[in-house]
């Protein structure tokens, strides 16, 4: 009775249960249905599933026996024998016929990720699934057909350990699940254990030695210089690929002194081109030197917990050749120099100790530990080294002339027009177009189908010769000299042709980043399997979308009036919000006056347009202009945005301009009369005013006070003599560096107070937001890190609530605990990732305290109301309870024909629990609790239970 653990194969494992197993146990062990092999002692009923993590080995049954007589005393002993395969079955058989979850329409990765492409090849019984599928590095293209998942994720892995420089495996878990990835990821590539005829036990460092006898075989039987490999195709067209042993590796010598040489044919007709000389470098690999295998026999050392299957080890044994002068460990002062060797497999006795358990096809759990003939045995085998020939070999087909030549020749596909197309805005801003292509499959050349299909190709190009209509919007936009000729005043781009590939068995694909309004051509080819190439079509003229997509609505200008003239400013904003964010194919603003506010602008109301540009928005440069509009009372202006082609946006809001006085610009002629007191110098001196200038930037001292102006004309500084009021738009600082209080700094973007208490960065701030009238205010700290986040401690004030909060410091989301006070509410929780987790909230009508992630099957609250209380979610049905726990749930199946049932705690509980308890089953009880500690509980009925029934309770802790 043991268990045979092999990395990447079937493994076995065979137990006998004794004569006086109850019948109907037996009956319960199917075929296919699954033994749990787990240390310690459990019960597989109260842990169920959780039992296939915990496990071992968890083993298939595909053999069921009875024992006859025991062939002395000629009495008969009923006896039964289970025994099957590991995990590793469900991915297929170790059969010549390859038996399994075969492939029977082919799996096709195209350009895919080592993730993407053992996830398309896991059963699609759903037998195995997806575990944990680590990253490699590179992409895998092939096609997989009439083979077991096995053979093909094995196949996968080998060709991205190739690829990337770094070993792939794979491995199925006890709950049916693939690891897969780099070997690091899955096993300890980092040895901690040395299998020497040195002295069991550990070292200081952690290393440790495994005792017993070992043997060593080594040998040079499958050493080989080169590989042949043979790939797809047929007759003549057959690819090959090709891998010689590196030079310095081969030290060998023939009779005549000659280089030796040994060249090695395989063949795997499913290997592409593409991947022949990876797949024979894969090979050449496992036969480049001497196949080492150690056997370690002991009776005392219990493997389990220092290496497994698929791990590494160190193997030291100077006289059977096992050193490597490039590895060096210390082990008890002495220096060794062992080889790395990976543990390719595993026996081991089943003896008592161990709790063995049945899982049916149903999934309910069945405990055999007390019906088992434990083994006597204690001698436990590993096997280190040995791999390539411990596995199924790759380009194991036979190697052979393969019959006939693929010469068939797709035919041409055929475009299903018309095509389907649309304008859209890219990431930058620019109108682009795409198509959606559509053709139809073809046949060979000679009228047969087409089974070797591979892709299609795809070529399209700018078309030269097209005619490009153009409306008078258009061309209004270029110079005279700007145009082509008459008939045809925009000419396309000329380019070379772009190519790109569909995958066979699609039959669409979409264009994208066209030029709107262009022509272009168009051809498509088929490329079977081995590379013979179809035809292009003809081709096919197609025009790209139009751009139809007019310009965002923008915001309203800034305008500034005189008796002769309004200019207009405009930041290239749109209606919605911000500045310098219009579409990127803007051309120009066109200008609209009127006396109306709720004007339509018109051609009548048209007076003037002004250049707006990609380049302005990009580089933040207004638009400005000045009409001539010759008025004296109050005038409204709209803008519209225009883009490249025509297209015009809705008018913006009115903004109005009131004519104001001349400026002395516009006067002719200027006298000593015209000013009513003072004297003309590099200075104004009037009505004792000193002051720098009369517009601009510039400072004044008056009888009022001091003021100062920045060069757009705003005052910046008021200083009121009357009562000493002071006013500054602008920074105001205690310091420049230190320890410091910032006013209103500069490049904020709201009103802010900033205060720096020590050197660096850092500083806390209260801040103020608009909320239309009413005003919102924040105190937040410095930021600081959470777990690899910048947070912001917060306190905030607004109009309808008090918050009290961890923020993330970029997008001021809750990350951690807040709480929150509303006229009518108060909340109090954590939140992180925008999922709440812990929660309390209370009004007037009730309070709540609980869990809730904001899905309603999962949340548990309380929620307390005036002369009621309710519980919303579930109560844990219990496996172990705390030993403190005050109230706790369960529900346990009972045997059949039983009267009596008992269940322990779990802990031995701190004081005294009262269990309530009901009993579910097909016919009516008695029933009593006869007798319960704090350990447990026994329940008895009366009668004796039909069939299958369970025992539900309450426990409450007193």
């Amino acid at each position: 009775m043991t268990v045979s653990h092999v990395l990447n194969a079937l493994g076995s494992w065979d137990l006998t249960l004794k004569s006086t197993t109850p019948p109907d146990l037996w009956d319960r062990l199917g075929y296919f249905g699954h033994v749990a092999f787990i240390p310690g002692r459990l019960d597989p009923v109260q842990y169920g599933d959780n039992l296939l993590d915990a496990a071992r080995y968890v083993g298939v049954i595909r053999k069921r026996g009875n024992s006859g007589d025991d062939r002395r005393t000629k009495q008969i002993e009923q006896g039964y024998e289970l025994g099957g395969p590991g995990m590793n079955f469900w991915l297929g058989d170790d059969d010549g016929d390859g038996k399994g979850d075969i492939y029977e329409n082919a799996v096709t990765p195209a350009s895919a990720s080592f993730a993407s492409t053992i996830t398309q090849l896991l059963p699609a019984s759903g037998a195995v699934t997806a575990g944990t599928i680590y990253s490699v590095a590179g992409t895998y293209s092939g096609r997989h057909q009439y083979e077991t998942p096995r053979k093909a994720i094995t196949y996968v892995c080998e060709t991205f350990s190739a690829s990337s420089g770094s070993k792939v495996n794979w491995r199925v878990n006890g709950d049916g699940t693939l690891d897969a990835g780099p070997e690091a990821n899955l096993f300890v590539t980092d040895p901690r254990c040395v299998i020497s005829r040195k002295t069991s036990g550990k070292d200081v460092n952690g290393v440790e030695s495994v005792p017993g006898a070992f043997g060593v075989t080594r040998d040079m039987d499958d050493f080989s210089t080169r590989v042949v490999l043979l790939a797809e195709g047929e007759g003549e067209s057959i690819a090959t690929g090709s891998a010689d042993i590196e030079p310095g590796s081969n030290p060998y010598k023939n009779i005549h002194g000659g280089t030796l040489k040994l060249t090695r044919l395989a063949s795997e007709s499913d290997t592409g081109v593409i991947l022949a000389d990876t797949r024979a470098e894969v090979l050449l690999s496992q036969y480049t030197s001497s196949q080492d295998e150690l056997v370690v026999e002991t009776d005392n050392y219990y493997i389990e917990g220092s290496f497994d299957v698929g791990d590494y080890v160190w193997v030291w044994d100077p006289n059977a050749g096992l050193i490597d002068p490039a590895n060096e460990i210390t082990f008890r002062g002495e220096r060794l120099n062992p080889i790395k060797l990976q543990v390719t497999e595993a026996k081991w006795p089943i003896t008592e100790g161990y709790t063995v358990a049945y899982r049916g096809a149903d999934g309910v759990w069945s405990d055999l530990t007390d019906h088992v003939e434990w083994d006597g045995s204690h001698t436990v085998y590993v096997t280190v080294g040995g791999f390539a020939r411990a596995l199924e070999g790759s380009g194991g087909q036979p190697v052979g002339s393969r019959p006939s030549q693929d010469t068939s020749i797709p035919g041409v596909p055929v475009f299903v027009e018309p095509f389907v197309g649309s304008a859209y805005l890219d990431s930058r801003g620019y109108t682009r177009a795409r198509i959606v292509l559509a053709w139809n499959a073809p046949l060979n050349v000679d009228g047969s189908t087409v089974l070797d299909g591979d892709h299609y190709e795809i070529r399209y190009a700018v078309d030269a010769d097209l005619i490009y209509p153009a409306t008078w919007s258009q061309v209004s936009q270029i110079s005279w000299s700007d145009m082509e000729t008459w008939a045809q005043p925009f000419v396309a781009p000329t380019g070379e042709w772009q190519t790109m590939f569909v995958a066979w068995g699609e039959f669409t694909a979409q264009l994208n980043d066209l030029s709107p309004g262009v022509g272009y051509d168009v051809q498509i080819r088929a490329v079977d399997k081995v590379g013979n190439t179809g035809a292009w079509s003809n081709t096919t003229t197609f025009v790209a979308s139009e751009d139809n997509i007019p310009p965002s609505t923008p915001a309203a200008p800034a305008v500034a009036g005189s008796r002769i003239a309004l200019q207009i400013t405009h930041q290239l904003g749109r209606s919605s919000g911000g500045t310098f964010n219009l579409e990127s194919d803007l051309q120009h603003l066109e200008i609209h006056v009127s006396y109306e506010p709720g004007f339509t602008p018109t051609d009548a109301t048209l007076k003037g347009k002004v250049n707006a540009t990609a380049g302005m928005i990009q580089a933040q440069i207004p638009a400005v202009a000045t009409v001539q509009v010759e008025e004296t009372s109050t005038r409204y202006v709209r803008v519209v945005a225009v883009d490249k082609t025509g297209n015009k946006s809705g008018p913006s809001d009115a903004a109005s301009a009131t004519a104001l006085l001349i400026d002395d610009a516009h006067i002719s002629d200027l006298t000593v009369s015209k000013v009513t007191a003072g004297q003309i110098s590099a200075d104004w001196i009037v009505g004792a005013r000193i002051k720098t200038a009369d517009t601009g930037a510039r400072v004044e001292l008056n009888s009022g006070g001091i003021g100062a102006w920045n060069a757009a004309g705003t005052q910046t500084v008021a200083i009121a003599g009357a009562d000493g009021s002071v006013s500054i738009i602008g920074q105001l600082k205690s310091g420049t560096t230190g320890r410091r209080i910032e006013i209103n700094p500069t490049g904020a973007l709201l009103p802010e107070i900033r205060w720096y208490p020590n050197s660096g960065s850092d500083y806390g701030y209260i801040n103020a937001a608009s909320a239309g009238t009413d005003v919102n205010l924040g105190m937040n700290s410095s930021p600081y890190d959470d777990s690899g986040v910048q947070v912001t401690s917060r306190a905030y004030l607004n109009t309808n609530r008090a918050e009290l909060s961890i923020v993330r410091a970029d997008t001021e989301a809750r990350r951690g605990g807040y709480a929150w006070a509303l006229p009518t509410s108060f909340y109090a929780g954590f939140n992180r990732g925008g999922v709440d987790g812990g929660q309390f909230y209370a009004n007037v009508d009730f309070g709540r305290v609980g869990w809730d992630d904001g899905t309603t099957s999962t949340k548990n609250i309380f929620q307390f109301e005036s002369n009621l209380t309710r519980h919303i979610g579930r109560w844990r049905d219990f496996v172990a309870a705390d030993s403190n726990e005050g109230l706790f749930t369960g529900s346990v199946a009972g045997s059949s024909g039983a009267t009596s049932f008992s269940t322990t705690y779990g802990p031995t509980m701190l004081t005294q629990p009262l269990p309530l308890v009901s009993v579910r089953d097909d016919i009516v009880h008695s029933q009593a609790i006869t007798d319960s500690t704090t350990a447990g509980f026994t329940v008895t009925i009366s009668p004796a239970a039909s069939g299958a029934w369970s025992v539900y309770f309450w426990n409450f802790r007193i």
